[in-house]
């Protein structure tokens, strides 16, 4: 930064810089947003007009406050589109291309101002791009915008990874880390040779990098450094920060002389599907609220980061502002997250409050105080029920803030595949749990990198096939009852479902006189270690990373699910419910336990005679309205223990999702109560058919089942 002690021309900065990011954010995604429209749709000069606004726009902010290195690159920029929309050169794929990659390095300049960092990122490559563009001349390729800093381009060739002896849980940690794109990182601490307390040391690293990720194992141990071993220790950390930024907290350590970081790869972790690498984008678009068809040609490789944004409505992408004024608040997002955690706890008084009631008067019938206190509870039902709704609206999120980002990113992967693919956009205005939203994007990510690699052909094996040479990709959701669909389909190949069940058999995980329907088959790309890639890409194989793509949507309480057809193309519908936080349960009894079984889950309730139920390959069915329903016995499930004289009917609960059913036999129904669903902890986090907790009206502890685990291991693994 240019500024000096966060001051320039008489300006405070602190003041400033957040309304100033707020603005510039917005600026440099409409800026983005309207380059690929421009990509299409050539010489609109209304869009042009807009793109210059934005550019000078941002110049004049980014002057104001004192960062030179924006002003530079959006000045050229400017004059770029000045010239553009005075008609003396016409829109070009590489001056996209340029322009694209001056967003990228703008975004990258400014989470570094976000970070109250100063701005190390150049810009004359680009600058020199766009002057050749100027000049009618061919643009040089753009420089890596994120060098290698020196001490570690000296080392990184020679770095060999510690063997941390990861225990199976650790090691799963790392590989998930790994495939869902997250960072790895060896942590080399060296300490100055008379240190006297190591172990305290350590300890003060590992309390540091709490705060910007995962510790997941340190060598030598703190004991051992306490006995006085080892001059430094080595660290397994993951994190999404900067390694410089990681770097230089934990130098300022007293007594840590230096601080080495490598990328850290386990042999498990080479199966999954590879990190985004540095010179690949995830980016955000915005798009109208219509359906939008994205033509994705080609375009270069740089890297960007950034956080959703709004979309732009087409008045705004056409005239350059809106006339309608909305009044709005900002919130923090951890005060919204006390208030629906406050309400949670409200809606447990509450349901405590009606159990009293109810207790009173079986007791005392008669009295009419007990009559009141009821009544007041019917009413303060009513309010709970209104408050809760009200504020479980805040949490909604269009699903748009996360499609938005793939229509830049599919424009990338088209051009280092060589491919010329259409992304369809739709139901961006479907609205479902901002938790949900926050953590769908990388699962959504893995499947469409999957359908670009290895779902659309070629353009000459599509023209050979008589397809269209453009590719197709629509990405939809829409409200599926109490629950959403999201949808991601190609119009490629489809499935090698032969090759498939092939590698199934040779890694035992089927054998060959299991009958398997084409479903059947084309699921077991969500086994565990299940990949069909010949080889490892750069950007997907199919099949790579799909057991973590399930694993993200169980721990949210939904489920995946494929259809594909031969030459056709393939769909993954993912379903998941609206809101994560309070949810209406049927209470069912086993044994000596209660569970909670989400209502928006459950389709009905039968009582079956047990002489009905068959067994069929391990698997206990029942014949319902002439088609088959698998069951699973929570008693058996969970461990519980046999009764000596079990009764001749049993509850059976049918749950779902889509079309996929199954029935869960249970020993009695107890009724529909709200619940709040509370966390169980790290430790007892992801067991497998638990969502969480829920505390009942009588102040027990109750499990609250995850239909879509449940689901996923009858009907997709196939097993109990």
């Amino acid at each position: 930064m240019s500024q000096d002690d966060d001051k320039n021309q008489g300006v405070e900065l602190g003041e400033f810089l957040d309304f100033y990011l707020l603005d510039s954010q917005e600026q440099i995604e409409r800026l983005g947003a309207g380059l690929l429209q421009l990509e299409k749709e050539g010489g609109n000069i209304g869009l042009i007009n807009d793109l210059f606004r934005s550019a000078h726009s941002l110049k004049g902010a980014s002057g104001t406050m004192g960062f030179t290195p924006i002003v530079e690159i959006t000045h050229a920029a400017e004059d770029l589109l000045d010239r553009l929309r005075q008609g003396k050169i016409d829109v070009s794929l590489e001056m996209i291309d340029v322009l694209l990659a001056v967003t990228d390095r703008v975004k990258a300049m400014l989470e570094q101002v976000e970070k109250r960092q100063g701005i190390t990122y150049g810009s004359e490559d680009l600058v020199n791009s766009m002057r050749a563009l100027l000049n009618g001349e061919a643009p040089a390729a753009a420089e890596k915008t994120e060098p290698v800093p020196a001490h570690e381009e000296e080392t990184q060739a020679n770095f060999v990874p510690i063997d941390f002896s990861l225990s199976e849980q650790e090691r799963e940690k790392v590989n998930d880390a790994h495939g869902m794109g997250h960072g790895v990182y060896e942590l080399d601490i060296k300490l100055s040779p008379n240190t006297l307390m190591k172990a305290v040391r350590a300890v003060m690293s590992i309390q540091r990098l709490e705060g910007m990720g995962k510790v997941i194992k340190i060598l030598p141990s703190v004991e051992e450094l306490e006995a006085g071993q080892g001059d430094g220790f080595s660290i397994l950390f993951l994190s999404d920060e900067p390694s410089e930024e990681i770097r230089k907290e934990v130098l300022e350590i007293t007594d840590v002389t230096s601080v080495t970081i490598f990328p850290y790869v386990t042999a498990e972790s080479i199966v999954k599907e590879p990190k985004i690498s540095n010179n690949e984008i995830v980016n955000h678009e915005t798009v109208n609220n219509e359906t939008v068809k994205q033509s994705v040609p080609v375009s270069p490789n740089e890297q960007s980061k950034s956080a959703a944004a709004p979309a732009v409505p087409e008045q705004a992408q056409t005239h350059g502002e809106s006339s309608t004024q909305v009044h709005t608040i900002r919130v923090d997002t951890v005060r919204m997250d006390n208030l629906i955690n406050l309400v949670g706890e409200m809606v447990i008084t509450r349901t405590r409050l009606v159990q009293i009631g109810l207790d009173l008067k079986s007791q005392y019938s008669t009295d009419p105080m007990v009559n009141n206190l009821n009544e007041a509870n019917v009413y303060l039902g009513r309010l709970m029920n209104d408050l809760q709704e009200s504020v479980m609206r805040l949490r909604m999120v269009a699903i748009g803030t996360v499609f938005n980002r793939f229509p830049r990113l599919v424009r990338d992967l088209a051009k280092k595949t060589g491919k010329e693919i259409d992304l369809v956009l739709k139901g961006e205005d479907t609205e479902l749990d901002k938790t949900v939203v926050e953590v769908i994007g990388d699962p959504l990510m893995h499947l469409i990198r999957n359908s670009v690699d290895h779902g659309i052909e070629s353009p000459e094996e599509r023209r050979a096939a008589g397809k269209p040479v453009h590719g197709t990709v629509t990405l939809d959701a829409y409200h599926d009852g109490n629950h959403i669909a999201i949808l991601i389909s190609d119009d490629g190949g489809g499935l090698d479902l032969d090759k498939i069940k092939a590698i199934a058999l040779s890694k035992g995980l089927i054998n060959e006189r299991e009958e398997l329907s084409e479903n059947d088959i084309a699921n077991l790309i969500f086994l565990p270690g299940f990949s069909t890639a010949d080889k490892v890409t750069d950007i997907s194989g199919r099949g790579v990373g799909m057991d973590v793509v399930k694993k993200a949507l169980n721990n949210l309480g939904g489920m995946v699910d494929i259809t594909t057809r031969k030459g056709k193309g393939t769909t993954f519908t993912i379903r998941l419910p609206l809101t994560l936080a309070i949810i209406q349960a049927l209470l069912v009894e086993v044994r000596d336990e209660i569970y909670a079984v989400p209502l928006s889950s459950v389709l009905e309730t039968l009582l079956v005679n047990r002489s009905d139920i068959k067994t069929v390959g391990g698997l206990q069915m029942v014949q319902l309205r002439g088609n088959t329903l698998p069951l699973i016995s929570l008693q058996e499930k969970f461990g519980l223990p046999d009764v000596e004289a079990p009764n001749n009917e049993v509850f059976v609960v049918v749950v779902g999702f889509g079309d996929k059913a199954l029935g869960l036999i249970v020993d009695e129904l107890r009724g529909q109560q709200e619940v709040v669903i509370k966390s169980l902890g790290d430790f007892l986090n992801n067991l497998p058919g638990i969502a969480g907790a829920t505390i009942l009206g009588d102040g027990k502890v109750t499990l609250i089942l995850d239909i879509g685990s449940l689901l996923q291991d009858v009907l997709v693994t196939r097993k109990i």
